[in-house]
């Protein structure tokens, strides 16, 4: 504090503005001061004069970012700022420091006024917060009635100490905890201060006030209505935080001022039913509907439980404007939807071609215990500010229901707030009591304005509590009896703010009555519909057919094609530095098109080039993400070149011709769950081809959740389907058990009703026609794409290009040259084809084919059927496999091959024993492994 004295006396000593010469001056004044034998205790030992472009330095660093420098040093510049800003107001600053003991009060309830703010609609003790005590600031009880400079508050220019604290607590210590200070936006927090300082008004007119009755009223009335005619039954009442339909509403409607037309909603479970019929208007009988549990709705993709399913509407406002709603339909893994509404966000406002973001936004709506608890929350915030994947900020509005399930606080997060992420990323937080609409509607204008004026994410955290527990099965008192005694004699929020208006004349009890009535009739009517609807519908399951899923697909593209794809990608720039090991690379790959039609010389990376350059040049989108996927985690892709002498990026597939489809590849985050999410959200928006790839197979494992409650489930949950596909290096080379295995068996085992396409493509054409076959087919199902590592560069992985100008993907290969007299049939999957064809080129004592199957899921049997019944002659058969028994595809396909066998015969499993982890770690061990298994394919059995 002596530091920030000194740095505003030095300004007033030297009678300028001048920060650079306020540190001057002060140092001179240190050194006086050590010299005369009396030393700064605490203050940094280079502070001297010598070192005064060090502490320009360090205050250039501190105007950018106060955080980045030692305490003692922001100290001394906050003192430097406050001098120069008492200068330039005429203001000197006394001996007694009168004028920076009131800017440090000031300054403390910026910071800490959200601590001692009322926001809590169930507390009962008054809120204490040690930084904002006199004593602690510099002040005494006696001085309360002391006149001091105001600097700006109550309206003079001079006020007794405890009229400025009363202007302080109005502003901050409200029901509303303001968290803005320290974010590294000096902009923003002048913003704030200007709506909230000197004098925070909240006063709504009688308009407003109106709609925040009506939405109050709907809100209690439909869960009450709910509650009458479905007791016990799951719905997660918002009762107790009936507040957040007027703060959506208020969003939309202050948004729509201000340039929104379309927000995107992710949110959890309770206040669901209520979001989808009162602000997104879905109408009440098809809520009442879903009630009566009608199976026949499941066979329209709605197969889901009420509280999951998603909507599209449309709220207008109070001026008429209209404001487009999408709801996202999401899983009991509430966090989840957060990327996945974020990545349909971006592939929107990329359609709409929103350049600055501020048409259509996002909001996420989430509960305190999932956002304090669950990592994708930190994962998706990451992505907020990075090329390709920020939409100009997201406006969050947290329910806080001060318990998860039957956690409380205190057992369930470290942090003081469950907002307090928001800190990590820059973000403002506005702390609200539910029980306060007026201050709710006020706090929901702020957030929105901020977010289209700022484009940063904005928290608002709706303090409040839930009338039920977990459920409106549960019984919460069994775990928190003191807080729902509290709770179950506390009124409604509606009932609360209706009292309100009432005492102050806003409104008349017939109206507020009128009101009540006519909603609980429109309920009525709904219900009646629901009833009778249900009684008259019968509908039939409809599926797609075998025919349309392996019916083949033209995938191939002309030798013009090939030769302008490959022409426009190795085109270099004049004015580029190509990295001089890629100059060869290019060469090579040029003289593909060249090349004898016959010859197999196009390897993997190439034909991937041919798919997407092929694909572009039809006019179709392509977006690609993934740790490393610009140059390929294996060196292979490069999709994106690096000047070698200014590191400028230059992408060649996007630049073939003029109007061609968009192509974006995107090094992501080190992260997989949010990652994967948002890209799946955006396949949902877009009708682009949405590639992801891990870095390794293996590490998929971090986005489950994406997988298991979105990819296979999706469509036949909400009737979404997806062209979202993953590309997962797989097979084993002695890397290790994280760096093997994509886990097949877990695609196999999630695949069904022709969910999802799981392949093991083996040559470059495959992948060249399954990528085509993906983007352009019709049937619209994600695909899971095992590929290779090793095989990347093998000469044996190699296609001609015969094989790209005709033909299309096959779900199954035959042997490509099969021994005469076969008598043993190895089937196989992947990358260990190659293994048993150089086996078997050093000699078999047991003449044997072997036949790929390409596509696991869904498997062609009739295809299968008809290879197998070529090698009926055979008198063994086996299914080889690089993975251990308990994993691969041998759980899945043994049965399928087994019953298509001659009977009386028996299919063989060849391949590693069961295990608990994916491969050895040990290279050594695992070439005695591959060879063993190797050897007992094609030896004696």
């Amino acid at each position: 504090m002596v530091l920030g004295v000194l740095g505003a006396l030095s300004v007033k000593n030297l009678n300028r503005d001048s920060p650079k010469e306020g540190i001057l001056v002060l140092l001179s004044m240190l050194c006086y001061e050590v010299m005369d034998g009396g030393g700064m205790p605490g203050f940094p030992d280079h502070a001297q004069l010598a070192n005064l472009p060090l502490i320009e330095e360090l205050y250039q660093r501190y105007q950018a970012d106060p955080e980045s420098v030692d305490l003692s040093w922001r100290h001394f510049f906050e003192g430097i700022d406050f001098g120069s800003y008492l200068y330039k107001r005429g203001v000197e600053p006394q001996a007694d420091q009168s004028s920076l003991r009131i800017f440090n009060l000031i300054q403390a309830y910026r910071r800490y006024g959200h601590l001692i703010a009322r926001i809590n609609p169930i507390e009962t003790e008054e809120r204490q917060a040690p930084e904002l005590q006199l004593e602690n600031l510099g002040f005494f009880e006696s001085e309360l009635g002391q006149s001091f400079p105001t600097l700006g508050f109550c309206g003079k220019s001079e006020a007794p100490l405890q009229e400025i604290l009363d202007a302080l607590k109005t502003i901050y210590g409200s029901r509303i905890g303001f968290e803005y200070m320290d974010l590294s936006r000096p902009e923003l927090e002048k913003w704030i201060q200007a709506r909230i300082e000197p004098n925070l008004q909240i006063q709504p007119t009688a308009e407003e006030k109106y709609f925040l009755l009506d939405y109050l009223n709907k809100s209690e009335v439909l869960e009450t209505f709910m509650n009458t005619k479905y007791p016990g039954q799951t719905r997660f009442s918002l009762e107790g935080a009936e507040t957040m339909i007027p703060v959506i509403a208020e969003i939309l409607e202050q948004g729509a001022s201000v340039g929104l037309e379309k927000l995107l909603i992710g949110m959890a479970h309770r206040g669901r039913l209520n979001v989808l019929t009162n602000i997104l208007n879905k109408p009440y009988s098809s809520i009442f509907q879903e009630f009566e549990d009608d199976t026949t709705l499941s066979y329209e993709g709605n197969d889901d439980v009420k509280y999951h399913m998603g909507f599209s509407g449309e709220f207008s406002t109070r001026a008429q404007k209209k404001v487009r709603l999408e709801v996202a339909a999401n899983p009991s893994h509430l966090e989840s939807v957060d990327p996945v509404v974020l990545g349909q966000t971006y592939a929107q406002q990329e359609a709409a071609k929103d350049e600055k973001k501020k048409r259509i936004g996002a909001l996420l709506v989430h509960g305190d215990a999932s956002l304090a608890g669950q990592g994708v929350v930190y994962e998706t915030l990451q992505l907020m500010n990075l090329p390709s994947y920020g939409i100009g900020g997201t406006i969050h509005l947290v329910v806080n229901n001060q318990i998860g399930y039957t956690t409380l606080p205190q057992e369930g997060r470290s942090s003081r707030y469950c907002t307090d992420i928001a800190k990590s990323f820059n973000a403002p937080v506005f702390h609200i009591n539910a029980e306060d609409p007026e201050s709710c509607q006020f706090a929901a204008k702020l957030a929105i304005e901020i977010r289209q004026t700022f484009g940063c994410d904005v928290f608002i955290d709706l303090v409040c509590y839930r009338k039920y527990g977990h459920n409106e099965g549960d019984e919460p008192a069994f775990t928190q009896p003191i807080q729902y005694k509290i709770i179950r004699n506390k009124k409604s929020i509606r009932q609360i703010y209706l009292e309100q208006l009432l005492a102050a004349g806003n409104i008349e009890q017939k109206l507020a009555e009128s009101l009540d009535l006519q909603f609980k009739e429109t309920l009525k009517t709904a219900f009646a519909s629901a009833q009778e609807k249900k009684q008259k519908e019968n509908k039939e399951e409809t599926r797609k057919t075998i025919d349309s899923i392996f019916k083949p697909f033209a995938s191939r593209i002309d030798e013009k094609m090939i030769a302008s794809v490959l022409e426009k990608y190795c085109a270099v720039p004049s004015d580029f530095h190509l990295h001089p090991k890629l100059q060869k690379w290019l060469q090579d790959r040029l003289a593909v098109k060249e090349s004898d039609p016959k010859t197999p010389i196009v390897d993997w990376s190439t034909a991937e080039c041919l798919a997407f350059g092929s694909l572009l040049l039809q006019k179709q989108p392509i977006r690609i993400s993934g740790q490393d996927v610009r140059r390929g985690t294996f060196s292979q892709r490069h999709m994106i070149w690096m000047d070698f002498e200014n590191g400028n990026p230059y992408c060649p597939l996007c630049h073939m011709e003029k109007d061609q489809g968009f192509f974006e590849v995107v090094n992501s985050p080190l992260s997989e769950f949010a990652c994967l999410g948002f890209e799946y959200g955006y396949s949902w928006s877009s009708k682009a081809l949405v590639l992801w790839e891990a870095q390794y197979g293996d590490f998929f494992n971090t986005a489950q959740v994406i997988i298991d409650q979105y990819i296979v489930s999706a469509e036949q949950k909400w009737n979404t389907p997806s062209l979202i596909t993953l590309l997962l290096p797989h097979a084993y080379e002695g890397a290790g058990p994280e760096h093997s295995s994509a886990r097949l068996e877990r695609f196999l085992q999630l695949g069904a009703n022709f969910n999802i396409q799981v392949a093991n493509a083996t040559t470059p054409a495959q992948y060249f026609h399954l990528l085509r076959r993906q983007a352009l087919r019709e049937i619209k199902k994600p695909l899971i794409l095992f590929t290779p590592k090793g095989l990347l560069r093998s000469p044996a992985c190699r296609s001609s290009l015969q094989e790209f100008t005709s033909g299309s993907f096959q779900e199954i290969l035959d042997d490509p040259t099969p021994p005469t007299s076969c008598k043993r049939l190895l089937l196989c999957s992947g990358k260990v084809f190659y293994d048993l064809l150089e086996q078997r080129k050093k000699g078999s004592p047991v003449p044997s084919a072997i036949v790929r199957v390409e596509q696991l899921y869904p498997l062609h049997t009739e295809k299968l059927k008809q290879i197998l019944e070529k090698y009926k002659n055979c008198t063994e058969w086996a299914w080889v496999q690089e993975e251990p028994a308990n994993m691969g595809a041998w759980n899945f396909i043994g049965p399928y091959l087994q019953a298509y066998l001659p009977q009386g015969t028996k299919l063989r499993y060849i391949g590693r024993p069961e295990s608990p982890t994916t491969a050895t770690g040990s290279h050594k061990k695992h070439k005695q492994e591959q060879q063993a298994l190797l050897e007992q394919a094609l030896g004696n059995l």
